[in-house]
Formats: structure tokens, sequence, C-alpha cells
């Protein structure tokens, strides 16, 4: 119960900061939309005025639908880049206001401080992800296959890898004392390697090794064959164990990091420094 108390503490102290300054709700709305613009752009100019590269891109994909392939990879994206952003660099956030010290010296479990940060993540990233099915739905005119419990289960099951991977990234920052460059090279490789606007099969060999290494590319690739493709979940299904099994493997590790950190700021005492 402590744990819970001190969690809910936490998150109560973030949604009280994120509700008072409600600005951020505005790039919400408008991300969602200007965002895949480019490259829905892009790919309309390479289909061609009479729609004859269309084919090429059904053989690769086995959708017909290119903008739902787009928007559902860029919807991912930024799920996960919004999620990088507030949950990563939280304590380094709290390190800049002069609080983290304070609040390390707190009883309690220091990862507590981090899963409370990421349950206002949660919530922004439910947000997001309605706003933008509406948007695409009614401004792009995407036709959304399944139904909002399959949605609802593709998110769930992107959960560990995008949070074990910010546990890594929130270690590394509170190590380096740097959260921008290295939020950076992340969400960059995911849109290169997660193939978030385009299939990953086209990647030479080495490029789709790594992109495998990720979660994020199967929990994509699992959600246009459920969203836009209308397959079933046991179509799904290995996209989905892969994605399971990775994002465990990536909490492991991001809990394993946390740890390592915890010890050396104990040791060193550079929590207070910047």
């Amino acid at each position: 119960m402590r744990r819970v108390r001190a969690i809910y503490a936490v998150a109560k102290k973030e949604f009280v900061q994120l509700v008072r300054y409600p600005t951020w709700i505005i790039q919400l709305i408008i991300w969602p939309l200007i965002f895949p613009l480019m490259y829905i752009l892009s790919a309309l100019s390479m289909v061609g005025p009479d729609g004859s590269g269309l084919k090429g891109f059904e053989n690769i994909t086995s959708s017909n639908s290119f903008v739902g392939f787009i928007v559902v990879g860029t919807m991912a994206w930024m799920w996960v880049n919004t999620t990088m952003w507030s949950f990563s660099t939280s304590l380094r956030d709290e390190q800049m206001r002069g609080t983290l010290e304070s609040n390390w010296l707190c009883p309690i479990n220091k990862f507590d401080l981090l899963i409370g940060s990421g349950m206002i993540c949660i919530f922004q990233s439910i947000i997001i992800t309605v706003i933008s099915v509406i948007e695409y739905r009614f401004i792009y005119g995407v036709h959304f296959t399944g139904n909002a419990a399959l949605w609802l289960l593709m998110f769930i099951i992107m959960l560990p890898g995008v949070y074990g991977f910010g546990s890594v990234f929130a270690s590394l920052i509170l190590w380096a004392k740097e959260a921008n460059a290295a939020v950076n090279l992340a969400r960059g490789l995911m849109m290169i390697l997660c193939g978030i606007t385009f299939p990953v099969s086209i990647m030479p060999h080495w490029m789709n090794v790594l992109a495998k290494g990720l979660p994020f590319t199967f929990g994509i690739e699992a959600t246009r064959q459920i969203m836009v493709n209308g397959e079933s979940l046991y179509e799904a299904s290995n996209n989905i164990l892969m994605c399971i099994i990775e994002g465990v493997i990536y909490l492991i590790l991001g809990r394993l990091a946390f740890i390592l950190i915890e010890n050396k700021v104990k040791e060193s005492g550079s929590l207070e420094r910047f």
C-alpha cells in the first residue's frame, strides 16, 4: 500500500501541473493533422495521376490504403514520441526545478517516481490516440477496421515496450544530464527503423535486423493489420507476440538501468548537479 500511495501522490502532482497549463491540448489537436500530411502528399505524387504506382504498394504491404498505412504509423509514432518526452524527461524536469533531490530523500522506492509520472503519460497517450482516430476518420476519410476493444488491446500491447524504452532513457538522462539529444536520437531511430511511413521490408537487410530489435516495429505492423487491413488477432498474432516479448525485455533492461543509476547517484551525490 505504501507504494500505491507514493505512485498516486506522484501521479496527482503531475496531473495538477498538467491541467494548470492546458495549452498542451492545442498541439494534440494540430499535430495529428499536419504531421502525416507531408508523407501523404509525397505518396500521392508517387502513386501518379492514374494510380498506377499503387499496385506496387499493395504487393508489398497487402493494403490498398496508403493513407491509412501512413496515419496509423504516424499515430503510433506520436504516441511514443509524447511518452518519450514526458516519461523519459520527468526526473530531469524535477532536477531542473530543484525538487528531485528532496523527493529522492523520501523513504520510497525511487522507481515509483517514474511509475507515477507514467500514469499521466498514459492519460495523454489516450487523448492523442482518440483525437487522431477522430481526425483521420472525418478529415482524411480513413475507414478504420476492427473495433474500439481491439484498438485498446493494441494500445496495451505496446505499453511494455514504450515504458521499458522510456525507463532506459530516463536512467541515461539522469546520468548524462542531457534530455534533448537522447530523446531526439530515440525518436529519429524510430522514424527510420520502425517504418512509420513505409514498409520495413524495403530497407536493406542490416536495417531490417536493427528494426526487429525494436518492439514498436512489430506493434505498428500489428496495428496496421487490425486497423487498416481488417485482419484478426490470430492473423496478427506473430507481430503481437514479438511486440510483447521485446517489450518485456526492455522493461527488464529499464529496471536494471534504473537500479544502476540509482546506486551511482548515491555514491557520487550528483543529483543536484546540472
